[in-house]
């Protein structure tokens, strides 16, 4: 039986898997090229400490934060930087249309990343950010 927050991560990759032709992963290092269509890693991000109950007897309420790193290499800058664009609205579309990913969280925040582009010696430069999500959510013990 997984955790909530297992739960979680894996309904947010599932969910974006299925509307883009992006390379999706979970915690994975960066590789030295990306896919052609662009590159999601999930990171598990941090939970946060929990919230209890006056009294203790009661569920835990976390306010976890979840990193979504993008990644697009391919094509000219103008290129890189539309196909950026293009998946974040799409990230976005999918938060949007599951601000409860289907009933397992209280709800979500999130904000358009600071991006950077790192130079790549002998190869395209890679445009990325990461999105910060905070996912609001109660699950019955802290390891649960």
């Amino acid at each position: 039986m997984q955790s909530q927050s297992e739960k979680i991560l894996d309904k947010l990759k599932t969910l974006i898997d299925a509307a883009t032709t992006a390379k999706i992963e979970r915690n994975s290092a960066v590789p030295e090229k990306i896919p052609p269509t662009g590159l999601i890693i999930i990171r598990d991000g941090n939970p946060g400490d929990p919230e209890y109950v006056l009294g203790g007897f009661s569920n835990v309420y976390y306010s976890h934060n979840i990193e979504i790193e993008v990644y697009i290499q391919e094509g000219a800058p103008a290129q890189r930087d539309l196909k950026f664009d293009q998946l974040m609205q799409l990230i976005g579309t999918v938060l949007e249309s599951h601000p409860t990913l289907d009933g397992l969280v209280a709800g979500l925040t999130y904000a358009r990343p600071d991006t950077h582009t790192q130079p790549i010696d002998g190869g395209p430069a890679i445009k990325a950010g990461v999105i910060l999500l905070m996912t609001e959510y109660e699950t019955p013990t802290p390891l649960t």
